[in-house]
């Protein structure tokens, strides 16, 4: 009992940083199948993010240096400056955040501290105890993509990304990224590096 009630805090403790991030996807998807990638990438991402927590908690020494892993940073960056200078003209900014290779590299940047929450606990568990709190966390994925597709549903939220979408995504997206960045000292690491 106190494995399910672990692994569910751990699930909704590292699950809910994505809500923002799929509301915005799920309000910009057009069809099922938009939908579909977003759900994907972000189970995905969540079993990845799983996957490699096991390893790293399999063999410590793995874990990369915290400045690495903040280099992940640098892809949602790209892609809210790629989306700010689009013209609308372009393909439409969903075709290029609806992906699920979009979706997976926004979901693996914004979850990389993951790693770090992850694999410390897995290193107590037995592998019955870590396959139950590994579908645990891929069925609350599962939930918090749910709530972020109703909230992203509602026409109020669609119809308010739809008209600041221009300004919405890239903010958001370029704001994640500094984020990353400053939470694993990856700036302060590369401005000690080039000073």
């Amino acid at each position: 009992m106190i494995l399910f009630i672990s692994a569910i805090i751990l699930s909704i403790s590292t699950s809910i940083d994505y809500l923002l991030l799929l509301v915005i996807l799920f309000s910009k998807a057009k069809n099922r199948g938009d939908k579909q990638h977003i759900y994907l990438g972000q189970l995905l991402a969540s079993f990845i993010l799983i996957v490699s927590s096991f390893i790293i908690s399999q063999f410590a020494n793995l874990l990369p240096s915290e400045w690495m892993i903040g280099l992940l940073g640098i892809f949602p960056i790209f892609l809210g400056v790629r989306i700010l200078f689009e013209s609308e003209d372009d393909v439409q900014i969903s075709d290029k955040t609806i992906g699920v290779l979009s979706v997976l590299l926004l979901s693996l940047a914004s979850g990389a501290d993951n790693l770090g929450i992850f694999s410390p606990y897995f290193t107590t568990l037995t592998m019955p105890e870590f396959i139950v709190t590994a579908v645990i966390i891929l069925l609350g994925t599962t939930v918090i993509c749910f709530i972020a597709d109703a909230f992203g549903s509602l026409s109020l939220i669609s119809e308010f990304v739809e008209k600041y979408e221009r300004i919405i995504l890239p903010l958001v997206f370029v704001l994640l990224g500094v984020y990353i960045l400053i939470e694993f000292s990856t700036i302060n690491y590369l401005l000690a590096f080039f000073h």
